[in-house]
Parts: structure tokens; sequence; C-alpha cells
């Protein structure tokens, strides 16, 4: 009995160190930043030195790099040749310079030697500005565009490109649209980044406590509430890795090196060891829905809420918009569409893929003008009705990106003017929830 117990035990400790070794657990990894490069695009000095603020702000709050400062620009042509002498830099006759010329930019030797230090480089280079007035919205409009390159120093290799788009726009001053598209670039910049494989963080759970478990790493790899971990089931077989997603974990609760996720579902039992994978999102569900109002004041109601995800976990703020259609009207060419602008909050309650959520939220309702001929469009400060909707939401997790859901509640909206009416009482509907 004794040898067997002793067989037993000396299993259990090989499959446990077994588990341990395949489970990998990310570190920060050291990235030398340059500024941004913008050759041949005619962009003011202050724009230029706001983008290089927000860049280098975007690696920080990801709190998975160790990040150097490099103040020289490098142009599209300057990056080629950058990556094309690390590659040179690795041979064993190369004959370091005094000094490293790429494009207009010009590095010494003792700052060539520190990217040589560092694990990846990052190339922010803008590839299109166009700034400029549209008379058919007459609005300052912005339109920006940036590459990050990240090269992998030890091999010369490029290992991912993040490509930025955003957009700014200003009624009365160009420069407020030239900010409003800098502004827009650090939300997208994190999900780009943290959509390439090699900077995604991999943990493993510590423990498992009914349907939480706690994992390791929390805020000193910049984990945040609301963030989506998948479980991995890894085998080999004839020699060959195999890696699956079997189940999903949200984060609910985050320490500085331990985490708690929420169990959504796992097809495989979990313990300590098991493998964690970083799933980007964007942090914003999309949920669009169309409700039908029953009652003296009847109406039907498409419309779309915009969930903030990455932050929050149980309560969730929301912002939505929705149409009455019955409160269309148009003359000739030219309709008027109300759009009800909400502002509110849900609270999820997480049973497994099945999720209650109660929520509510206040709007008004603006005009929004179209001219079909002339292409003329532009929301205006015109106010139709002021109200509320308050709802409870039964949803259920089909794929690990998209829910179905259904709904009953309220919506009212009491009009400001003579020429809308009044709508709203008990409602019902249904609608989907897209994981962006």
């Amino acid at each position: 009995m004794k040898r067997r117990a002793l067989v037993a035990a000396l299993v259990f400790a090989l499959a446990a160190l077994s588990l341990s070794a395949q489970a990998t657990v990310s570190q920060k990894q050291d990235v030398a930043i340059f500024a941004l490069g913008y050759y041949g695009w005619a962009i003011p000095q202050e724009a230029l030195g706001n983008i290089d603020v927000e860049i280098q702000k975007v690696f920080v709050d990801l709190g998975r790099f160790n990040i150097i400062g490099m103040t020289e620009r490098l142009s599209s042509g300057g990056l080629d040749q950058f990556i094309a002498t690390l590659k040179k830099a690795k041979e064993a006759n190369f004959v370091m310079p005094d000094k490293y010329q790429f494009g207009e930019a010009v590095l010494t030797e003792a700052e060539f030697n520190k990217l040589l230090g560092a694990f990846i480089v990052a190339v922010p280079v803008v590839t299109n500005f166009n700034s400029f007035y549209n008379y058919k919205s007459f609005q300052y409009e912005t339109q920006l565009k940036t590459n990050v390159t990240f090269i992998d120093v030890a091999t010369g290799n490029t290992i991912g490109i993040s490509e930025v788009e955003t957009t700014g726009t200003n009624k009365d001053n160009q420069a407020a649209s030239i900010a409003s598209a800098i502004d827009s670039i650090p939300m997208q910049l994190q999900f780009e980044i943290r959509k390439i494989p090699a900077f995604q963080i991999s943990t493993r759970i510590l423990e498992v406590r009914g349907a939480e478990v706690k994992l390791q790493l929390g805020q000193d790899m910049g984990i945040q509430k609301g963030d989506e971990y998948a479980v991995i089931k890894q085998s080999t077989i004839m020699g060959v890795q195999d890696q699956r997603e079997v189940g999903l974990i949200d984060i609910k609760d985050v320490g500085t090196g331990i985490s708690t996720g929420q169990i959504i579902y796992s097809n495989i039992p979990l313990g300590p060891n098991v493998q964690l994978r970083e799933i980007p999102r964007l942090g914003v569900d999309a949920e669009p829905y169309l409700h039908v109002i029953t009652g003296a004041q009847s109406a039907v109601l498409p419309g779309v809420r915009m969930v903030v995800s990455r932050g929050f976990y149980g309560f969730r703020p929301y912002v939505g918009v929705q149409i009455p259609v019955a409160q269309i009207w148009n003359f000739g060419t030219i309709f008027a569409v109300p759009v009800s602008a909400i502002l509110g909050g849900e609270f999820n309650m997480h049973l497994g893929r099945l999720t209650v959520t109660p929520y509510g939220g206040v709007g008004i309702t603006y005009l929004y003008v179209s001219e079909a001929i002339t292409g003329y469009n532009s929301q205006t400060s015109f106010l139709s009705h002021v109200g509320f909707q308050g709802y409870v939401n039964l949803s259920y997790l089909i794929t690990r990106d998209v829910s179905i859901y259904a709904e009953g509640g309220v919506d009212y909206w009491l009009k400001t003017t003579p020429y809308f009416d009044s709508y709203g009482g008990p409602g019902f509907g249904g609608g989907l929830s897209i994981k962006l």
C-alpha cells in the first residue's frame, strides 16, 4: 500500500510539473520607441509633439513594456535602411561606423548600441495626413493615418505592423479638428498593439474557487477589469504541439500581481497551471436592437447601445442612439430624422453563459438633417424630445464574441415642441451583443 501511495504521489507530482512546464507567463519586454516620422507631410510641429506624447502614453498605459525613448524621427525610407542595418549588425565582419544615417535621422554609435540592447524597436510613421474644410457638412475635418512597425532586434525582422486611422472634426477651428484626430489615437493603438501575438499576455491559473479563479499577473502587467482570457488546452501528438481555446474567463478584480476572474465557460476541468491567454478587445460591446413600444403612444425604435467593457466589470456605462421611426419626416429631398442620444449604465450578473442585466438611461432627441441632391448632412441643435429608458436584459453567449438577447421594460419620450408627438410606454425587444 505504501508503495502504491508513493507511486501515485510521484505520478501526481510529475503531472503537476508537466502542467507547470507547459504554462507560460508573460514578462515585461524592453521596447525602444522612435519619435513620429512624417516625411512628405506638412504637419504642424505642435501636432507632431502631441502625437509623440499620445503614442508614448499608449505604451506606458499598456503596462507590459519597459520603455526606451528615442528623439529621432525615421521616415519610411529611413525605416527600411534601419532594418537592413540591424541585420548587418549581426554579421561577424560588421564594421561599426561613427554615425548612422537613416533618411533624415542620424544616430551616434552610442545611440545605436542603446537600440541593440532592447528586445523590440517601435517606429511610428505618418502615412497620411489631410486636414481641410468640408463645405458639405460645414466643418473642419482631419484624417490621420499612422503605422507603427515593430522590429525584433535579435533578428532584424518585422514582427508586426499596427495601422491606426483616426478622424477629427470641429465646426469652428481647424486646430481643434487636428487635436480631435490625435485624441482618438490611444484607444485604437492600444487595441492594435494587443492584437499582435508577440505582445499578448499569457498567464496561468493559480487556484480555483467555485466559479472564480485566481490568475498570475495583475496591475504589474497592465491587466484591467473587463479583460477577457481564453482557456487554452495544450496537447502534443507525434511531437506536434497543438493549442486550442476551450473556455472563457472575464477579469472582475485586479491586484498588484494577482487577478480574479469569473469563469464564463470551460470545456475542460480548471485547476492550477492551466494556461490562459489574453483575448484582445477594443473595449466596447456593440448592441444593436429593435424595441417595440405598446399602448396608446406606441412606437418602433431601432437603435444601438455602445457599452464600455474594458476597465469595468459589474457596473458598466453606455451611450446609445435610437430613432423613433414614426417621427421621421421629409419635405421634397430634405429629410429630418429625430435621433435620441442616451447616456446610462447597466449592471451585469453572470450565470455562466447566461447573463441578467438591468439597465437604464436618460437622453435628449436632436434632429439630423440631410438633403439628397447637394449631399448636405448635419446634426442640428434643434431638440424635439427628452426622455428615459429602463429595461431588464437576458442574454446568452453563443460564441466567444457574440450574444443574443431579449429584454423588456419601458421607454418614455416627452415632446418639447408642437411639431412632434410624445411617445412611450411598456416595451419589449431583442438584438445582438458583439464584443469589439
